[in-house]
């Protein structure tokens, strides 16, 4: 059989869909590059330009927006956290590298063009889940934030340029959340983390030791943690199992309540987007975004259907990452939908058009691979197997032998060929679904067909 190679003919608003898919107004693309990968968005140089540094296997590279550069290859153990800091004081960044397993922690310096390995690796014996380096004692010397994949929180102090375990959270708490940032503008960095137990405190360098400022008790276990930036005085909030979210900030030499708010539609991981507000990363209801507001959370759109546990801003983009490790792009959704048979894409070989806010296949272009043999020349006439097909778009029906089946949907006539809805693939042993938060059409073999 010939096969016709036509563009997708898909004019399908948002506006056609379900009730249940009307806020479907962004999809999901996968960003193959980033497939069980480590991905930050670091400042290598230290002059504000923001990249998209990645950890994959045992590499580390740079994506750009067409080219991938790589920098460090050979990395023993499994990549499992990047950060970007001057731990050596030297006024320039190096790449810090965290592995699974025993849990190395590898620094990398550039120089002469080539990102070369500082000393010998550090062990924690437990996969290192992220990193960060801050100076917290402000002796020009880049300190390191560990959260391991057990949940525990540990500060190592640089010592010209040698880190040495200072401080760890408390055995047996589970650290759900944590940032780095000056609470009260002193010059010292704070550390705020929760205990996914009920606890929240914030952690500050006080004469040469780390000791908690300030504590608290939400009501409920702690899902996550989120912090927003503000020139007078930053905000961490929490929220809790109990769907409350609570807020905080230093004001007039205390940290006061800045707000108490019930957040039911909220999910279980929060990411503070600058100038876009608050993405929610639930496992029941999908991707959200709220707006923020003084006594409530307003939601400006939510994708269902999508499943995250990590999401990051880049370059005006959200990318979120799911249970698989794969990373995907939030975009704008459009008309351009694309088919796959299987997991194999036929969006080129097959022609769609949209009719009445149902999708219609060019049953042609499909007939061969799903099984089908066309009788002579005639696009209405095919067999299968021992069987016959007749397309009757008059009557609106499929007779299978001697057995006139009606179809609820019409049989289009486009340019001779016969045009179906997704109700005809199950005659013929398939079935469609519609992806409508990454706007796929998926075709697969149906195993309980009953013919």
């Amino acid at each position: 059989m010939s096969w016709r190679k036509s563009v997708v003919l898909v004019a399908f608003s948002v506006l056609l869909l379900p009730a249940a898919c009307l806020s479907a107004t962004y999809r999901a693309v996968d960003v193959p590059e980033l497939r069980e990968s480590i991905a930050i968005v670091a400042d290598l140089s230290g002059q504000g330009e923001q990249a998209l540094l990645v950890g994959q296997d045992h590499r580390v590279f740079l994506l750009g927006d067409d080219n991938i550069v790589p920098l460090i290859e050979g990395i023993s153990g499994q990549i499992s956290a990047l950060a970007v800091g001057d731990v050596n004081g030297d006024l320039k960044n190096e790449i810090v590298v965290g592995t699974d397993g025993g849990g190395a922690v590898y620094s990398f310096s550039e120089k002469n063009e080539s990102w070369e390995r500082q000393g010998q690796p550090q062990y924690l014996w437990d996969t290192i889940h992220r990193l960060e380096v801050f100076d917290f004692n402000q002796d020009g010397w880049g300190d390191l934030l560990v959260i391991t994949a057990r949940g525990q929180a540990q500060i190592l102090l640089s010592s010209e340029g040698v880190l040495h375990p200072f401080w760890k959270s408390k055995a047996g708490e589970v650290v759900v959340g944590s940032k780095v940032i000056d609470v009260d503008h002193n010059g010292y960095p704070e550390l705020i983390y929760a205990f996914q137990s009920g606890y929240i405190g914030v952690l500050e360098w006080d004469e040469q030791q780390f000791a908690t400022r300030w504590e608290n008790y939400p009501w409920g276990s702690v899902e996550s943690l989120v912090v927003i930036p503000h020139q007078s005085s930053p905000e961490w909030l929490v929220v809790t199992s109990q769907k409350m979210l609570y807020g905080w900030r230093y004001r007039n030499g205390e940290v006061v309540s800045s707000r108490i708010i019930e957040g039911t539609e909220l999910g279980e991981r929060l990411f503070y987007f600058p100038g876009e507000g608050l993405l929610s990363l639930s496992q029941k209801t999908g991707i959200a975004l709220f707006d923020l507001q003084a006594s409530s959370v307003s939601e400006k759109w939510r994708v269902a259907g999508l499943f995250g546990n990590h999401a990051f801003y880049h370059q005006g983009v959200a990318y979120f990452r799911d249970v698989n490790s794969v990373y995907y792009r939030l975009v704008q959704g459009d008309a351009n939908w694309r088919v796959f048979l299987h997991n194999q894409e036929i969006t080129e070989s097959v022609a769609v058009l949209q009719e009445g806010g149902e999708l219609f296949y060019r049953l042609p272009d499909v007939a061969e691979r799903l099984g089908l043999g066309k009788i002579a020349d005639n696009y209405w006439y095919y067999t299968l197997g021992e069987h016959e097909l007749v397309l009757d778009p008059v009557a609106m029906s499929v007779q299978y032998d001697n057995l006139v089946i009606p179809m609820k949907n019409p049989i289009l006539q486009v340019e001779g060929a016969p045009y179906v809805s997704a109700e005809v693939f199950p005659l013929l042993g398939w079935k469609v679904d519609l992806d409508f938060s990454r706007q796929q059409v998926l075709i697969r073999r149906n195993w309980g067909w009953w013919l």
